[in-house]
């Protein structure tokens, strides 16, 4: 027969649901920062990432497999790096190039006084052939390739454009459209132009005019991120 009282409880049985909470809104708040994180990182950082938790939880086949390949990827893009700074430096295109590289691009800035007459986004015979020795380097790269336009800071006055910032758009365009015709994939293409903003030395003298009137290949190592 009961006497009426209520089994006492346990004080930490009783309190568990409050641990059990506590761990999954710590679980979930590490998940979402996390998110957070990835959503912040660059496409080589996610790269990265994917390729440690590859590493770590596939099985010794795929994690090989996944290796070679990446050696394999490395080895060839070095040999495009190679084969770039032989053409920038050789031949027709030594001293009217320059190559600058980064973690992440490779930047060639060509000579502007081969390239086009002042006023005019048409290019030059020895612009064309320049080009072409560029062409085939390039097609070793699967990052997209980037075609900048410069000019000087002197008023446009008359002519087919109107302001130096639509010259410099033109004259990208008229390098990437050469380059297409060349072979190089225009799925990777892109021209912009940045008239005299963005110049390379002071405006000051009519030789660093000449110098800023120039174009800028950037070329993306790694591919685009889909």
């Amino acid at each position: 027969m009961s006497d009426g009282r209520q089994p006492r409880r346990d004080p930490q049985s009783s309190s568990i649901w409050l641990t059990i909470f506590s761990d999954m809104t710590t679980n979930l708040m590490l998940f979402f920062l996390m998110l957070f994180s990835m959503s912040r990182m660059t496409h080589e950082d996610r790269s990265m990432m994917i390729q440690g938790l590859t590493h770590e939880f596939s099985d010794p086949e795929i994690r090989m497999e996944a290796e070679r390949k990446s050696r394999a990827e490395e080895k060839r893009q070095a040999q495009a790096i190679e084969n770039l700074r032989d053409v920038v430096y050789g031949g027709e295109l030594q001293g009217n190039a320059y190559l600058e590289e980064d973690e992440r691009s490779l930047k060639i800035t060509l000579s502007p006084l081969l390239f086009f007459q002042l006023g005019s986004s048409e290019m030059s015979p020895e612009a064309r052939r320049l080009l072409a020795r560029l062409a085939e380097p390039l097609k070793e790269f699967h990052g997209d390739i980037i075609i900048e336009g410069h000019t000087d800071n002197v008023p446009m006055r008359g002519g087919r454009y109107p302001s130096n910032w639509e010259l410099s758009v033109a004259r990208a365009v008229s390098v990437m459209e050469y380059l297409v015709s060349l072979g190089v994939d225009n799925r990777r293409l892109v021209a912009g132009g940045y008239g005299e903003y963005h110049p390379a030395f002071p405006n000051d003298t009519p030789e660093n005019q000449a110098r800023n009137r120039r174009i800028e290949i950037t070329i993306m190592k790694f591919r685009r991120s889909a």
